[in-house]
């Protein structure tokens, strides 16, 4: 299936549903599939999307379409990730959100039992998951911007 074919795919199946999430979801692919046909991809790399593509089966019918869907974006992200390097905004941002938040609040429960200080255990997890939430924010927008200046943002 090409990049053509893909997208005539999803505009037939946004006017055929009124779901916001189904309509997230195949705007979702439109967009990235624009976004490869405009990025002028080599003859090597056409082939291999075209093949991905068919392997995904985006023209099957399926009884919950919204969850199928939602899994062939989530493999399709993945494929272009692993194949060509190929990421979507603010992929890195979110990425580094949950990590800030995870060791930020590991952190914050660390120094909030051991120390005791006059904050407390709660002021410090807060204190902890704010601040990692904001160094995995500012970490992940830097990687995103490099993506972007070497054009492999989707």
């Amino acid at each position: 299936m090409s990049i053509t074919e893909a997208i005539e795919v999803f505009n037939k199946l946004v006017k055929t549903t009124d779901n916001k999430g189904e309509i997230k979801i195949y705007k979702g692919f439109i967009q990235i599939l624009n976004s490869l046909k405009s990025k002028g991809l080599t003859e090597s790399q056409s082939p291999i999307i075209q093949k991905e593509l068919d392997s995904l089966q985006l023209d099957a019918s399926t009884d919950n379409l919204k969850k199928y869907y939602k899994q062939k974006l989530s493999e399709f992200k993945v494929f272009l990730k692993e194949e060509f390097y190929f990421t979507t905004e603010k992929h890195y941002t979110e990425i580094g959100m949950v990590y800030g938040m995870i060791f930020g609040t590991a952190l914050g429960m660390f120094y909030g039992t051991s120390i005791e200080s006059l904050l407390g255990s709660s002021m410090s997890l807060s204190m902890g998951t704010t601040l990692g939430m904001l160094l995995g924010i500012l970490y992940g927008a830097r990687k995103d911007a490099e993506a972007k200046k070497l054009g492999r943002v989707v």
